[in-house]
């Protein structure tokens, strides 16, 4: 039985099949659309089938084998890519790299989303592997849901899934950090806690077009700070006659901030940040996420957030807004404050 496996293997390894395909000039606008749809779903069916290669491969090299604790060449705790993935050797990432000629960063997250499509979220992966579900969505799913529980991510992908194809993928991407942050708050918080240790300011090599990237870590309420101010600013540059692109202004805004912050030759203006958060949610009774600028954010960052604000007696600066919106157990609204100067005693304020 062994050795008819072997031939079978041998004679598909040796003589793939390919659909034949007709001249694309050939073919009708419909045809054209329906092609199209087939090459989607034919990427997700090798996504997926690339997935099952790398678990495959990685089963293959279990970290029972890497050299014992203390010995030449052992872990050293903190610096093996894979070092979350538990039963893997830790030299795996390394050689999926030279396999697949991809850096180690890479790598390493196609294993992390293998390891999630296929140990967290079994239906993502089966409707991947069908065709179903598109590659980037189920990418999503798997790198939002990566750090928590199988159990918090089956019922994500179970309130998640059967929408998913007709939620735009920021959309969802979105929906399911909310309900992630919610039905996983203490983890969620644990993960913000570990990712500030973390922070860092990176710099991507240029492409073709001479041009880099720079992108840094920041808390979910600075990041929205700091963009509103640029956003601010270029809208200004453009309403004064500046022809560029508004995203090229934003650009030109970050850089002349960062590289002359006392000489930017740029006005003065001030954020507009708005913080809502669940009513139980600060009482400490609830894990309801808060939300800051619309990214989603753990209730105790909403309560630490708070504090901080009352903590420093930090007012919204002339031209600037610091706006609080606290809703009851269905959502409404009871409490509502905006305002440019918020007074110590409007101030809302947070356990500790």
């Amino acid at each position: 039985m062994a050795a008819t496996v072997d031939v079978v293997v041998d004679l598909v390894w040796e003589h793939p099949v390919t659909r034949p395909r007709p001249p694309v000039s050939w073919l009708s606008d419909e045809e054209r659309a329906e092609e199209l749809q087939r090459v989607q779903q034919g990427r997700a069916r090798s996504a997926a089938y690339e997935a099952e290669l790398i678990m495959s491969l990685a089963a293959a090299r279990p970290a029972i084998d890497d050299p014992a604790p203390g010995t030449p060449g052992a872990r050293r705790r903190g610096w093996a890519v894979d070092e979350g993935y538990i039963g893997a050797s830790e030299f795996f990432t390394a050689e999926l790299s030279a396999v697949l000629n991809v850096g180690r960063g890479t790598a390493a997250h196609r294993y992390a989303r293998a390891h999630t499509w296929t140990t967290k979220l079994p239906q993502t992966f089966a409707a991947l592997a069908a065709g179903e579900l598109d590659e980037r969505r189920a990418a999503q799913l798997a790198e939002v849901l990566q750090h928590t529980n199988a159990e918090v991510a089956g019922q994500v992908e179970a309130a998640l899934l059967p929408e998913a194809t007709d939620l735009a993928v920021a959309r969802l991407t979105a929906r399911a950090t909310e309900l992630m942050v919610q039905l996983d708050a203490a983890a969620a918080e644990e993960r913000r806690k570990e990712a500030e240790k973390a922070a860092d300011v990176h710099l991507y090599p240029p492409a073709a077009d001479g041009r880099a990237t720079l992108a840094a870590d920041l808390p979910a309420d600075e990041a929205v700070e700091c963009y509103d101010i640029v956003d601010q600013l270029a809208k200004m540059l453009k309403a004064d006659g500046d022809p560029r692109r508004i995203g090229a202004l934003r650009a030109h805004v970050l850089s002349l901030l960062i590289r002359r912050p006392a000489d930017s030759g740029l006005p003065h203006v001030s954020a507009n940040v708005t913080v809502t958060a669940g009513l139980d949610a600060l009482g400490g009774t609830s894990s309801t996420p808060g939300e800051v600028n619309g990214l989603p954010i753990t209730a105790a960052h909403v309560r630490e957030l708070l504090a901080r604000v009352g903590a420093l007696g930090l007012t919204a600066p002339e031209g600037g807004s610091l706006s609080f919106a606290v809703t009851g157990p269905d959502g409404q609204l009871p409490t509502s404050t905006t305002s440019s100067r918020t007074t110590a005693a409007e101030r809302p304020t947070a356990p500790t």
